[in-house]
């Protein structure tokens, strides 16, 4: 038996945000699209379908011929943006009959979750529909506060700085708090042109949610100098949320959702920067760059 097996195992299968980039320059940090899988005993949560969700596939399918257990996962979106969404018709557990797949989505998409997801799979896009699916699948919009898996408990936030929207989520288990919080623009909301009484709500809002996180996996698409030219886009700018994160006591924090413009080499000097900051006798927490394969038991 595993010895982290009575912990949560957080395991990144993408950490790239927009577009895929596979290539020499991102075997390290990964070109997969934003997937992380969390393990907790028999419970199999995955937040977000990006490419990366192929890889995880892959690995299921190999676990589930060898024990031939019934797969039993819940598929959690921040939202249905492409880069979200585009690794799950390649999602081999989805075509085995034996998969029970639960899908979870904002209650605002109202009926358009389902939509969405099949039109991605319509002829013109792909040559097999969602039809193709074996697996007995339930799409959910979220309508409770809470969601309790086993031991696990799950709740969210509605992000707005993000077009279209997106949901952040926070798992608690056996004490420990995980945190993911993509695609959302920060800046709007703690550097705002006008200090609003709406943003000063949401600042408040976002640091009780990620307060004392064992573990922050967070949108840090932009560095400082990129920003400016990409104000409204819906990403934040990588020290702002390393000073945010910071201030809310975060214990371990996940740079996530990488640009496809930033390369390894650029990836590991932003690393070294902030760790020579952070690392100090004065001022620690723990700050990585998420790296596809990586897993870390919390």
């Amino acid at each position: 038996m595993p010895a982290n097996e009575d912990k949560p195992l957080v395991t990144f299968w993408g950490t790239r945000g927009s577009v895929p980039t596979p290539g020499r320059i991102t075997e390290k940090y990964g070109g997969n699209t934003p997937c992380v899988a969390v393990r907790y005993q028999d419970i199999h949560i995955i937040l977000d379908a990006g490419t990366g969700i192929r890889n995880l596939g892959i690995d299921l399918v190999e676990e589930y011929n060898k024990v031939r257990k019934a797969l039993s996962l819940h598929l959690f979106f921040s939202h249905t943006h492409w880069d979200h969404i585009q690794g799950l018709p390649f999602f081999q557990p989805a075509y085995i009959k034996d998969t029970n797949l639960t899908i979870y989505g904002s209650p605002h998409k109202e009926d358009f979750l389902a939509s969405i997801l099949k039109g991605q799979m319509d002829f013109e896009y792909f040559p097999v529909g969602m039809s193709a699916f074996s697996a007995d699948i339930t799409i959910h919009e979220i309508s409770e506060e809470v969601i309790q898996l086993g031991e696990v408990v799950i709740d969210r936030q509605e992000q707005i700085y993000h077009p279209g929207g997106s949901v952040r989520y926070r798992l608690g288990v056996d004490g420990k708090k995980i945190v993911y919080a993509t695609d959302v623009e920060l800046n709007q909301i703690f550097h705002p042109h006008t200090d609003t009484k709406k943003n000063k709500i949401l600042a408040q809002d976002y640091l009780d949610f990620i307060y004392n996180a064992d573990l922050l996996i967070a949108d840090g698409q932009y560095t400082e100098e990129e920003y400016p030219s990409k104000v409204g886009w819906g990403h934040s700018s990588i020290d702002l949320l390393l000073e945010i994160a910071y201030q809310a006591q975060v214990k371990q924090l996940a740079i996530f959702h990488h640009d496809p413009q930033h390369s390894d080499k650029f990836l590991d000097e932003l690393w070294m920067k902030s760790r020579s900051e952070f690392h100090s006798d004065y001022k620690k927490m723990d700050v990585f760059w998420a790296r596809e394969g990586l897993t870390l038991a919390i």
